[in-house]
C-alpha cells in the first residue's frame, strides 16, 4: 500500500528537524519526516555544535544571526533545552591574516552582529591562560558561545510531532521518483510515498539520492573528527569558544572540566570518503596532532587527558558552502544539503527560509539566493573578499 503526503524531508538532523518545524509552524499539514537512523544520529549529533557568527560572507553570517536569535530564546520557542551556553566567542589569526579579519569583522557588524576586534593583549585579559604571541587580530563575539546538537534536534523534532509531523525513524530512502519535470513520490524501505514536495536534507548521503531524480549535486561526503579531553588543574576553570586560524582549529567548554576540540578541514583532514563504508577510527596521529595545536594555543593543556574521540562524516560543496533552494530541472524538489561544517549553527534559520521558500516561492528571513544550486553551473562560487589562509601547522617533534 502507497502512502501519501504533502511533503517528505530526507534526513532528521538540525536543519531537516528545522524545516519540518517551521512548514507546520506555518500550517502545512501531511508533513513526512524520514531518518534513515535516529534524529540526530549523524553530523548533527557529533558536531561541536558552535553558536557563532564569524564567517567571511553576508549570507553565511546574516543565517547564523537569525540562529542565535532562536538558541537564545528556545525555551520560549521550541520548548525543552537546546544545551545553548553563552560563554563568548574569539576567533584569532596570525598577523598575516590580520587585515582579512578587521574586514570581516566590520562586515559581520553590518549585518548586525555584536562583534569587536579586540588585541591580543585584551584576549589574555579575557582569557589568562591563553598564549597569544602569534597572534595578529582577535574577533569576539560575547553573545555567542555552543549549544547541544542532539538535544537541540531532539526537540526540535519533538515540537514538530506536537505540530502534526509525522516522524519515522530507521527508514532508508533509495529513489527519489519522478514523472518529467516533477517530482511524484519516494521509494522507501517501507514502501512508496507520493509526494509533490520532497526536501532533500540528507548530509554526506544527499549526492546519491539526487542522482536518483537525475539532479547532479556536488556534494562529496567528508569525514571528519573530533574529541574530548579532560582540562588539568591548572585549567579547571572553563574557558570562551575558540576557532583559530593561525593553526586551524576550534575548541570548546563541555560539561564540567572537559574540552572538546577539532581540527579544521584541510589538507591533513580525510575527504571523499564513502559515508557508508567509512573508517570510524581516530588514530592516534590525529589524537597527538589536535592536542599539539591546542597546547600551542593553551600551553597548560599539555597536560589535559582524553576521554573520548571520534569520527563522523559530514557533506562537503566545492566552495564549502551549504546548496539551499529548488533543483532547478525537477519541480517540486528542494535541497538543504553540503552544509560544509555550518549546518548547526545556521541550522534554525535554514529551517524558516526552506520553508518560506517551498510555501510562499521565496526566502524573506534570509536571502539564499546566493546558495542556489547553479552556482558550480555558472562558476559563481561563494567566496568572501577576505577568506583566511591557514598556515600548515607543525607538529613539534617530542623530546626522545
Amino acid at each position: 500500500m502507497t502512502d501519501t503526503a504533502s511533503a517528505v524531508i530526507i534526513g532528521g538532523g538540525i536543519v531537516g528537524a528545522s524545516i519540518a518545524h517551521y512548514l507546520a509552524l506555518k500550517g502545512q499539514k501531511d508533513i513526512v519526516l524520514l531518518e534513515k537512523d535516529t534524529i540526530a544520529s549523524g553530523a548533527t549529533g557529533s558536531s561541536g555544535a558552535l553558536v557563532r557568527m564569524h564567517y567571511t560572507n553576508p549570507w553565511d553570517t546574516a543565517l547564523a544571526l537569525k540562529s542565535l536569535e532562536v538558541f537564545e530564546t528556545w525555551g520560549d520557542l521550541i520548548g525543552d533545552d537546546s544545551g545553548f551556553r553563552k560563554t563568548g566567542f574569539v576567533a584569532v589569526t596570525d598577523s598575516a591574516n590580520a587585515y582579512r579579519l578587521r574586514n570581516n569583522v566590520e562586515m559581520q557588524r553590518g549585518v548586525g552582529v555584536n562583534a569587536h576586534v579586540i588585541s591580543p593583549e585584551d584576549l589574555k585579559e579575557l582569557q589568562p591562560f591563553a598564549n597569544v604571541d602569534d597572534i595578529g587580530a582577535v574577533a569576539y563575539e560575547p553573545d555567542s558561545g555552543y549549544a547541544d546538537g542532539y538535544s537541540a534536534a531532539t526537540s526540535m523534532a519533538r515540537r514538530a510531532r506536537e505540530l502534526g509531523v509525522e516522524i519515522k525513524q530507521g527508514v532508508t530512502v533509495s529513489d527519489i521518483k519522478r514523472d518529467a519535470y516533477k517530482v511524484v513520490g519516494l521509494r522507501t524501505s517501507e514502501g512508496d510515498i507520493d509526494t509533490p514536495v520532497v526536501i532533500l536534507v540528507a548530509g554526506a548521503w544527499s549526492a546519491k539520492l539526487a542522482a536518483s531524480a537525475g539532479v547532479d549535486l556536488p556534494v562529496g561526503a567528508q569525514r571528519l573528527t573530533a574529541g574530548m579531553v579532560e582540562r588539568p588543574e591548572s585549567v579547571q576553570d572553563s574557558h570562551m569558544v575558540f576557532i583559530d586560524h593561525a593553526v586551524g582549529q576550534y575548541f570548546r567548554p563541555d560539561v564540567g572540566k572537559l574540552t572538546l576540540l577539532g581540527i579544521r578541514p584541510g589538507p591533513s583532514v580525510d575527504s571523499h570518503v564513502d559515508p557508508d563504508a567509512y573508517d570510524g577510527t581516530v588514530a592516534l596521529a590525529w589524537q597527538a596532532r589536535a592536542l599539539a595545536q591546542l597546547a600551542h594555543r593553551v600551553p597548560a593543556m599539555v597536560d589535559a587527558g582524553w576521554r573520548r574521540s571520534w569520527a563522523q562524516v559530514d557533506g562537503y560543496t566545492p566552495d564549502g558552502h551549504m546548496v539551499l533552494g529548488g533543483a532547478p530541472t525537477v519541480e517540486g524538489l528542494y535541497i538543504a544539503a553540503g552544509m560544509s561544517g555550518s549546518g548547526f549553527k545556521t541550522g534554525p534559520a535554514v529551517g524558516m527560509c526552506m520553508a518560506e521558500l517551498v510555501l510562499e516561492g521565496e526566502s524573506r528571513t534570509v536571502d539564499i539566493e546566493p546558495f542556489r544550486l547553479t552556482r558550480f553551473d555558472e562558476n559563481d562560487p561563494i567566496a568572501g573578499p577576505n577568506d583566511y589562509e591557514i598556515p600548515e601547522f607543525v607538529v613539534p617533534s617530542m623530546p626522545s
